[in-house]
């Protein structure tokens, strides 16, 4: 059972590994542009993951009959279907969105509290 929560973690902790796998690439080659006669004098490339939207589509399997008994505890148990095919097969009123907006951080400043 997909939990929505879940699938949303799933897809920032891929993009914070990205942004990681291009910050160490960008590492490695600015060891080899330094050391390189011709490189040393260009810019390194860089890669930043941000500024992407990323759009997930999603139904909630047997909504209704989860809201119609307040259960709450059934309620953060709902299946979360985000197969394209299981999707495709349900009314357009029974698909939801969900839009994330990654934006670039700003780099982290050592502190400068030194007690």
């Amino acid at each position: 059972m997909a939990v929505l929560r879940d699938i949303v973690a799933s897809v920032l902790s891929e993009v914070i590994a990205a942004q990681h796998q291009a910050n160490l690439t960008t590492e490695r080659l600015a060891e080899e542009y330094r050391n390189h006669p011709l490189l040393r004098y260009l810019p390194v490339p860089t890669v930043s993951v941000g500024g992407t939207e990323l759009t997930l589509r999603f139904a909630l399997a047997n909504a209704e009959d989860v809201f119609s008994d307040q259960d709450v505890e059934a309620m953060k148990s709902l299946e979360v279907i985000v197969d394209t095919e299981r999707l495709a097969k349900l009314p357009a009123e029974c698909i939801h969105s969900v839009t994330l907006k990654l934006s670039p951080q700003e780099a982290a400043k050592p502190s400068s509290n030194n007690h």
